[in-house]
């Protein structure tokens, strides 16, 4: 059996969910992302002849935070926002899977992200800035989606961006975890990514009849009229599940097994097909070692359409004939959030992961009267008409979508199922906190999302520390402290935010260490491991001398590292963050990255100088 992909680290930024808790609140509520198109979307797209009736959008899509990935102002404003989405959710996915983005250069990681046509391209060409500036091609071209996650979080594994309409972020799932397998990268990040920024795309959708007149995507209702289109992006951390295992990642779910294929010659090239449909579910489940008894749940691509659902749950009562169990859920994200085109697999991945690890079935949206078209007295799925939980272990889902290209993906995502078993609390007399952000704002609102973490019930104060100091140091402004009390660093928080550092700290070169009383040996090992410029005396010393740092005096022996590594910290060394606390599935969840976002769009640009 070829070896599972676990789930170790994801993130989104949804139509009425900007992270994967908030996502996961309002699949339990029932509740929609989709709304009319707001006023600053309606002055961005410009003077249009018609507005859809509703759509998913996202807020401040003209707002982008360039510092942590060190863009420059000259090209910030012009880049398309899908890579600026990509770049912001691979940063809050990586930090999520307990890693610090700032700290990965080098790292043998792949990038695979579905993606379809540009609207900023368009937009860009009618504005006439296509031709005299050197930013322009990698700003607009969509192979630079990936290509720019890679370049600025230095990741050196394949980089490729997929396109097969509404399947491209499942099909680029599919291919990372087969580049995991076949050991053409170590980790890799996977996901999709979709904007609205021009009308034109709306009218050239209603032409084909495929959108709701009403504003909302009724899959498998009686009154389906089309879906609502939406934006958005999604990203996974993926990793082979012994890989995970071994380096003590906690794991939301494992993708079990997957599959793709195309309709070939059927009624036309965007006419879905019930043949392929039964095959490449077939070949996922085949591919999984699972049964169709032993699935309790298909997210469906539920386009919305009378013929797709239509055709789609046939399709699966095809697969599923002959099931023994009851029937299993059938819901679609897309009544929710709506149809995120080449990023709407990614979407219905993320809500399946959750329903698997968190073990529960939530409601679907806009479906009141089940289609007449469907004969449900036959079909072993049903629609979820209240959220329910979802008993465990073994909870096994399959995911679905189909691109109008004619490429069908289905991957199966089952549950962790206790993979992975928490590590002993951290030793030490103090715990460690390294804050670091790329700017004062930033600083500010790390230090209160630090505030919140131990401000919740029975916070702990060594795996709060463990997974701070991981996830969040490496950037250019830095704060820090020990603490022996939760109390103790609440208030330290509150100093950091109260009084940020407005200087940027970074060193170069060799660095040695300037302690009242020597370190142990052990002390100096394991400060070298994790600060490799750090030398131990003149033997070390091939050029230039090392730049000195003062270790404060008074610190207990029992916390001199902590203290050592407090000093490099704020200093501006290097340190490996992998190496600053052990991994620890245990630990706990925190907010991504407190992005400074700032007006940052391409009519800016003849001002945004060089810098």
């Amino acid at each position: 059996m070829p070896v599972p992909v676990a789930v170790v680290g994801m993130a989104c930024r949804f139509p009425g969910a900007d992270s994967t808790g908030a996502l996961a609140e309002l699949l339990r509520s029932g509740g929609s992302g989709i709304g009319p198109v707001p006023a600053d979307r309606r002055a961005l797209w410009g003077p249009s002849p018609a507005l859809p009736p509703a759509a998913g959008l996202l807020d401040g899509i003209d707002r982008f935070d360039r510092h942590p990935f060190r863009i420059s102002a000259s090209e910030a404003p012009l880049l398309d926002p899908q890579q600026r989405l990509a770049l912001e959710m691979a940063w809050h996915a990586l930090e999520d899977a307990g890693l610090s983005p700032a700290a990965l250069d080098g790292m043998f990681a792949g990038v695979y992200i579905g993606a379809g046509s540009s609207d900023h391209a368009m937009r860009m060409a009618r504005a006439g800035l296509v031709a005299g500036n050197p930013h322009l091609p990698n700003a607009l071209q969509n192979a630079a989606i990936t290509g720019r996650v890679s370049y600025c979080l230095g990741l050196t594994g394949p980089s490729l961006t997929v396109d097969t309409a509404c399947s491209s972020a499942l099909t680029a799932v599919t291919l990372a975890g087969d580049a995991l397998r076949l050991g053409h990268c170590d980790m890799a990040l996977a996901g999709g990514v979709s904007v609205l920024l021009a009308p034109e795309g709306f009218s050239a959708l209603e032409s084909s009849r495929v959108l709701s007149a009403r504003g909302q995507t009724r899959s498998f209702d009686a009154a389906a009229d089309g879906f609502v289109r939406s934006e958005g992006c999604g990203m996974l951390v993926l990793k082979r599940l012994p890989d995970a295992l071994a380096d003590g990642d906690r794991i939301h779910a494992v993708l079990a097994g997957w599959a793709t294929g195309q309709d070939g010659r059927s009624n036309g090239l965007s006419a879905p097909s019930r043949v392929a449909q039964v095959q490449v579910i077939t070949r996922a489940m085949q591919a999984a070692g699972v049964t169709r008894d032993q699935i309790g749940a298909i997210e469906a691509q539920g386009s919305g359409t009378v013929l797709g659902d239509l055709i789609e749950t046939r399709a699966l009562g095809d697969v599923f004939a002959g099931r023994s169990e009851a029937p299993a859920a059938l819901g679609s994200i897309k009544a929710a959030i709506g149809n995120l085109e080449a990023a709407a697999g990614i979407a219905g991945l993320i809500k399946t992961i959750l329903m698997v690890r968190d073990g529960f079935i939530p409601v679907q949206p806009c479906f009141t009267d089940p289609s007449p078209q469907v004969d449900w007295d036959t079909l072993p799925l049903e629609v979820p008409r209240a959220t329910r939980d979802w008993p465990g272990p073994h909870r096994v889902a399959g995911v679905s979508a189909f691109g109008m290209s004619g490429l069908n993906a289905h991957v199966i995502v089952a549950g962790a199922d206790g993979h992975s078993a928490p590590a002993a609390d951290p030793a030490g007399t103090s715990a460690l906190f390294l804050l670091s952000a790329a700017s004062p704002a930033a600083l500010v609102a790390r230090a209160a999302q630090l505030h919140a973490a131990l401000d919740a019930p029975e916070a702990s104060l060594a795996r709060i520390a463990a997974a701070v100091t991981r996830r969040w140091s490496g950037l250019p402004l830095r704060a820090g402290f020990t603490a022996r009390t939760v109390d103790e660093a609440k208030a330290a928080a509150r100093r950091i935010a109260a009084d940020p550092p407005g200087r940027p700290a970074r060193l170069m070169g060799k660095i040695a260490l300037e302690t009242a009383q020597p370190l142990a040996p052990a002390t100096v090992a394991q400060l070298r491991r994790i600060c490799p410029d750090l030398v131990d005396g003149p033997q070390d010393i091939t050029r230039a001398a090392p730049v000195r740092v003062a270790v404060p005096d008074g610190t207990a022996s029992g916390d001199a590292a902590a203290s050592a590594l407090l000093a490099l910290h704020l200093a501006g060394a290097t340190l490996v963050a992998q190496r600053l606390a052990p991994a620890d599935p245990a630990l706990p969840a925190l907010p991504g990255y407190p992005f400074d976002r700032q007006r940052c769009w391409y009519d800016d640009w003849p001002a945004a100088g060089k810098g």
